[in-house]
């Protein structure tokens, strides 16, 4: 399945692929973090560029390390994708072995929502249809 995403786009013409990852607790909370190094005042799931020779599972996990310095426990489904500036957002929801390892830092500020929370926050529209298609399942 994951190969077919990245022919499928690439068979588009998209040639960059990012990884975002909705991390999901226990108790129904989502995580987004906003970089405060960047001009972009959105704030996003953890992303992650995939690299040449990558393959979705490791970028997935890498997403979420050098984002949060947490560590994966499992892929709980993929729930789309968006187009936005010519690059391709491959979406998928995720549980952490222990959310509460979340890594802040100076540069990345975070968040710990319950989805219409989220929805209120200054998120970009592609991510917002993402958001009320996570609140359906």
């Amino acid at each position: 399945m994951y190969k077919n995403l990245l022919e499928s786009a690439h068979e588009e013409g998209i040639t960059e692929v990012t990884i975002d990852v909705l991390v999901q607790k226990g108790d129904g909370k989502i995580l987004l973090v906003e970089n405060m190094e960047g001009n972009d005042p959105f704030y996003h799931f953890p992303i992650a560029l995939v690299k040449k020779d990558e393959t979705i599972p490791q970028a997935i996990q890498r997403a979420v390390t050098e984002n949060t310095g947490m560590e994966m426990k499992e892929v709980v489904r993929y729930l789309g994708h968006y187009d936005h500036s010519g690059v391709r957002h491959l979406n998928f929801v995720i549980e952490v072995k222990d959310p509460y390892s979340l890594e802040g830092t100076k540069k990345l500020i975070y968040a710990w929502l319950d989805v219409q929370e989220a929805v209120g926050y200054p998120i970009r529209d592609e991510l917002r249809e993402i958001l009320d298609l996570y609140a359906k399942i």
